[in-house]
Parts: structure tokens; C-alpha cells; sequence
């Protein structure tokens, strides 16, 4: 339990630092201290075990004492994506019956603070904001003034395994919602032993350059305060601050997506040294290209991890500091400590070594389900407990598992999910279209790109910058937006009248733009 993990570290670790962030460092005393005080005023607020709290911010040790601080309260942690706009969080919220959010008060220009109060207004349940930065309005509360007076009591409530603790949406679509559910039992455990795997000890500098609201991420906090580690906080990336993370705090263990990997090689000189005390780099999320493996590990003088994961299972599988180099560039590594992997047909039965079919993960970190949405649940679940889970792979002899490509018609944009059916309903709805589809094109730093196809009326025009505005009017998030518009005279259909889409893939399958 996050209880016994933090008294851990506390009894362990001590005044050694924890969490730097900025100006900002604490020690793991501090921290236990300052989420137990949050955990005290979010309970003097009314908020109890059970219900759901949403979190948007970028990673911090703000972050860190919140997802602590609810945690030890028994509340469920909403994490929502810094990305994520009114449309999507509307419904989220909704959906989840959030109490409370506590929000960055602006980000990148855009104002949060007045963005949760909107939402305050439309959704009932939504009682309490509270603002880490500026509070502009008297009816919000203050992070910094909440982590004020006596700390929460100890003994007070009781948690157990089974209890729920994190719901993470990995589609905000209304007609098919999948808010996936994760209990202390399938959280906590499994992450523990994969930290172990990765040899994480007191002696390490962590540093997560994915969001710490994702599943890559959000394990790493618990991770670290188990091992003893230091965790540097870097709330927004860039090439310039990663490499001044590495050389003036000493980062050995670092957390990325390959797009920001691809940017640090695209960003330093392949013929200079970059000293570093870069041991392990643990990367995943979208397909992993092998050149970067090779070029990064050449460049940092550092081993990498090759992961393969998503929101319902956590670690499915990854490759193992001490292998042979070649496997992270081949592979997706072997199963995690805790769970198993098979391979499935279409019709669920499992194959064998070497042919390409389904990947099912069963195992400890296994959710417990889509929540209000049992049905999505079962579908994805075979007889034997594996859950299926849209990704295409095959196992070799000595149990590597190799990603192939994904079933489902979900653009990947670097460890992003944009689902397309939500874009092509917008789409559909300009009064110039009149046949629309987008699908996921390659791109060598992010995995994939949109692309938006369509046919439209009779004597009207259409334009990219035509179509990403229409989309941002309607509420869509900026990351979903397609990059790439190919207007044709007509979309290929099926008998049924259905946009083939297969068809469009074959013929911009090749739009890989360098």
C-alpha cells in the first residue's frame, strides 16, 4: 500500500532528497509530510474514500504529493493529459462523477483555472478547484495554502487491495467510454517488482520526460520512493533542459517516448561526447525504431530498455538491463515479472512460437475493467483470463516478444492515442464535406501522423489550415489534429456503403514525411 511505501522511504531514506523541481527540492520526509497534510484538507473539503478527484498537471512535485495525497485518503485519482480542452474533459468528468480537480492555474497561455470553473458550471458533481500557482478567484482553493497545518491522521480509514485507486480514460468518446480501473492490488505490486527489474536503487537519479498523467510515467513516482531514488521534475521538455538535467543533477534513469529521444539525437552533434551519468533509458509507447536505439545508446554511452505496455496492463513486457544490446532494438523484451504473454488467432486460440496474432497479457497489473462499461470488458477477455489487446506481435524461442503493428484504428501519435471515428464526425459535419476519413500515416519521430481524406460538395473549397481551425473550434485538442488533408473525388466505399479504409491505407501507407 502508498502508505507502507512512504513510511518505507521516510524510516529508509530520511532527509536525503526525494523530488527536484526547479528551486525546489525535498526531502523524503518532506514529502510524506506535505501529502499527508493534503490528504487532511482534501478530507476537511468532504472528500472521502471513493470518490474521484481529477489531476492536470504538468510533472511536479505538486504532481507527485497529490497522486500521494489521494492515495492515502482512499480517493481515485482522474489523471487527465495537460492537452485536454473543455470537449474532453466535460465528459470525462462527467462520466467519472469528479468531486474535486486540482488544476496548474495556466499553461502554455492557456488559462486552466477559468476552464475548470466553466466546467464547475455545467457539471454537478464538480464541487472543489483548487489551483496550484494563482488563485484568481475567491471560491478556489490554494495548493500551497492546503499543504498548511496538522498532517492526516495515520490510522485514520482503511484502505484495502481491492480498493480502486487510479481511472485512467483511454477513449473520451460517449457512445463507447473506456475509463479503465486500477485497484492498489493491480497498481502498486507489479510496478514495485518491475523497479527492481530495471535495478533501481537509492543511488539513482530518475527523470521522466512522458507525462507523468500516463501510465509510462505515473508508476515511476512510487518506484522511486520505494528504491530510495531522486526524482528531477522537468515540467516541460526541450533538448537544452534535458541535457542540463543530465549534467547538473546526474540523471542516471530516464523515462521517454522515442519522438524525445529522436529530438535529442536531432539536437546534439554525433561527433561530439556527452558526458553523462546516464545509465538506463527506458523507452515505449509507439513503435521503437531501431536506428535510435543504436544511435542513443552510442551517443550516452547508456543501456536502453525496450517497453511495451498500455493504461489496462501497465509493463506487459520489456527488455532487461543486462541483455545483449540487439534485443532492444528487435524486441519488446519478455514478459514483466508478474505477468505472462500469449499469442492469439482470431478466434482466441493461442498460437505458437513465431506466427503473428493477437498479443493477451494476463498477470497481476491486469485492471480490473472499464468502468459503467462491463460489455467492453468481456470482449477483450478470453476463457483462459487474457486480455486482448488490440496489438499485433509474435514470440520468438526464447520468449522475446516482437511488436508488429495494431489492430485498431487508432492514430498513435507519439504515445498519444487520437481515436479517428472522433475527428471524422467533426469533419462530417462541415457543410463543404461530404465524404471524410483519417488515418494514421508513418512519421519517423512520432510513430505516426494524421491524415485527413475527403471528398467534398460540388463547387467548394477545403484546406488544411481550413479544416485544423474548423476542429479547434469545435473543442478539439491540438494534438488530435490531422497533419497531413488529401481532398479526392471520391472516397473508395464496401457494399454496404461503408468507407473502405483499407484501401486509403494501401495507397498513403507511404506518406512517411523525414
Amino acid at each position: 500500500m502508498v502508505q507502507d511505501i512512504v513510511e518505507h522511504a521516510v524510516v529508509h531514506y530520511g532527509e536525503k532528497t526525494a523530488m527536484i523541481d526547479g528551486e525546489h527540492a525535498l526531502s523524503f520526509v518532506e514529502v510524506n509530510e506535505r501529502s499527508l497534510r493534503l490528504a487532511e484538507r482534501l478530507r476537511d473539503l468532504g472528500v472521502q474514500k471513493g470518490d474521484a478527484v481529477a489531476v492536470q498537471l504538468p510533472n511536479s512535485w505538486e504532481f507527485a504529493v497529490a497522486h500521494l495525497a489521494l492515495a492515502r485518503l482512499g480517493a481515485i485519482m482522474v489523471p487527465v493529459n495537460l492537452v485536454y480542452r473543455q470537449k474532453e474533459l466535460s465528459f470525462m468528468f462527467s462520466f467519472a462523477h469528479v468531486k474535486a480537480v486540482i488544476a496548474i492555474d495556466e499553461w502554455k497561455g492557456f488559462d486552466h483555472a477559468e476552464m475548470m470553473e466553466s466546467l464547475r458550471q455545467t457539471i454537478q458533481t464538480l464541487q472543489h478547484i483548487i489551483i496550484v500557482g494563482e488563485r484568481k478567484r475567491p471560491d478556489h482553493y490554494s495548493f500551497e495554502e492546503m499543504l498548511t497545518g496538522n498532517g492526516f491522521s495515520t490510522d485514520y480509514g482503511e484502505v484495502s487491495p481491492d480498493d480502486p485507486m487510479i481511472m485512467m480514460f483511454t477513449s473520451g468518446t460517449e457512445s463507447d467510454p473506456k475509463a479503465v480501473i486500477h485497484t492498489y492490488e493491480t497498481f502498486i505490486p507489479a510496478h514495485l517488482h518491475n523497479g527492481q527489474e530495471y535495478g533501481l536503487t537509492g543511488d539513482d537519479v530518475m527523470l521522466c520526460l512522458t507525462p507523468m498523467s500516463h501510465m509510462f510515467s505515473l508508476p515511476m513516482i512510487l518506484m522511486g520512493l520505494y528504491s530510495g531514488a531522486t526524482q528531477v521534475m522537468l515540467s516541460q521538455f526541450s533538448v537544452e533542459r534535458v541535457l542540463d538535467a543530465f549534467s547538473q543533477h546526474g540523471v542516471t534513469f530516464c523515462v521517454a517516448a522515442p519522438a524525445h529521444l529522436i529530438d535529442i539525437l536531432k539536437g546534439t552533434d554525433e561527433t561530439k561526447a556527452y558526458p553523462s551519468k546516464l545509465r538506463l533509458v527506458l523507452t515505449g509507447g509507439t513503435k521503437i525504431p531501431p536506428w535510435m536505439v543504436e544511435s542513443f545508446r552510442q551517443r550516452f554511452r547508456c543501456s536502453i530498455v525496450a517497453q511495451w505496455g498500455m493504461t489496462e496492463i501497465g509493463a506487459g513486457s520489456f527488455t532487461r538491463p543486462n541483455d545483449a544490446p540487439h534485443f532492444a532494438s528487435d524486441t519488446v523484451g519478455r514478459p514483466c515479472p508478474t505477468g505472462e504473454i500469449g499469442i492469439f488467432d482470431e478466434n482466441q486460440k493461442p498460437l505458437p512460437n513465431g506466427q503473428v496474432g493477437e498479443i493477451g497479457f494476463r498477470g497481476r497489473s491486469l485492471f480490473k475493467g472499464y468502468y459503467k462499461n462491463e460489455a467492453a470488458t468481456q470482449q477483450f477477455m478470453t476463457k483462459d483470463g487474457f486480455f486482448l489487446t488490440g496489438d499485433l506481435g509474435w514470440k520468438d524461442e526464447e520468449g522475446y516478444v516482437h511488436y508488429v503493428s495494431r489492430k485498431k484504428d487508432i492514430i498513435n501519435r507519439g504515445g498519444l492515442k487520437v481515436h479517428a471515428a472522433e475527428i471524422e464526425e467533426v469533419l462530417l459535419s462541415h457543410p463543404h464535406i461530404r465524404q471524410a476519413a483519417v488515418i494514421a500515416v508513418p512519421d519517423e519521430r512520432l510513430g505516426e501522423r494524421g491524415c485527413a481524406i475527403v471528398s467534398l460538395k460540388e463547387g467548394t473549397t477545403f484546406s488544411l489550415e481550413d479544416m485544423q481551425q474548423y476542429l479547434l473550434e469545435a473543442g478539439m485538442a491540438k494534438y488530435k489534429l490531422p497533419e497531413y488533408l488529401k481532398i479526392i473525388d471520391e472516397l473508395p466505399t464496401t457494399a454496404s456503403g461503408k468507407v473502405s479504409k483499407g484501401m486509403l491505407r494501401k495507397q498513403y501507407a507511404q506518406m512517411e514525411v523525414k
